[in-house]
């Protein structure tokens, strides 16, 4: 379906700001690009070491995100050329699975949500008493992976990657990108971008743009921030956001 009515202002991180907005303009949509997360790998210290050298001691390796997946993967394999081969190997979802693929590994993912709840809900993790996990991420975040799988009797480390950070832009650098580019609609990956989209723009600006977010914790994080027009995509994956778009147009 055309997207002719969509002009989009694309926030999530490179590179996958720049793939989400090809897709729209692919659709006859117009999109802009104003990453509101900036991605860094975090330098490489003798903690990670460890515990990358200890990767066979491990029955389930956790991979958060796409950037987790493309960054963490790419620093076991100096360590590791292949993989140990007892590993279960799981993604929070199908977009980081498919990054996950590009190393050849095959993991596990939620059929249904996309969120940390759904995660915990696969039928894998309900029985991970004295399991050895490890959850490859970024630093920060929510703890409710880690804090629930510890409640369940597993032995939980972590593997943090990269950092996120909001990027350094002039204050009022987003008011004139959204103004000069006619944009009706701002898509939102994550909480921490909705956070980062409120810090840029006035709180008087926020009522009048839709906002498409991923899930319904992060609806009332963009609701409680002043955002008004906000729309679940039920997803953070480009097919999940390009379907909100158009029940938009």
């Amino acid at each position: 379906m055309p997207l002719l009515n969509i002009r989009a202002l694309v926030t999530r991180p490179e590179p996958q700001a720049s793939e989400l907005a090809a897709a729209i303009m692919a659709r006859q949509g117009h999109a802009g690009v104003m990453p509101m997360i900036q991605v860094d790998a975090l330098p490489e210290s003798q903690a990670m070491r460890d515990t990358i050298l200890n990767l066979d001691r491990y029955q389930h390796i956790i991979v958060i995100s796409r950037p987790a997946a493309r960054i963490g993967l790419e620093l076991l394999e100096q360590y590791w050329p292949q993989f140990p081969v007892n590993l279960q190997w799981f993604a929070i979802g199908k977009s980081t699975a498919a990054e996950m693929a590009e190393s050849m590994i095959n993991p596990r993912y939620p059929s249904q949500g996309v969120d940390t709840e759904a995660f915990l809900a696969m039928p894998e993790l309900q029985h991970i008493s004295d399991h050895k996990v490890l959850i490859i991420k970024g630093r920060g975040g929510r703890t409710l992976l880690q804090t629930t799988l510890q409640t369940q009797g597993a032995q939980v480390d972590t593997l943090e990657v990269y950092q996120r950070q909001r990027p350094n832009y002039a204050n009022d650098e987003l008011v004139k990108q959204l103004e000069s580019q006619r944009i009706n609609v701002i898509l939102c990956g994550s909480g921490e971008t909705v956070a980062h989209l409120g810090y840029y723009l006035p709180a008087s600006h926020r009522t009048r743009y839709r906002v498409i977010v991923p899930s319904e914790r992060v609806a009332r994080h963009a609701l409680a921030l002043g955002f008004q027009q906000v729309h679940n995509a039920n997803g953070a994956s480009h097919h999940a956001m390009l379907s909100a778009l158009n029940h938009l147009s």
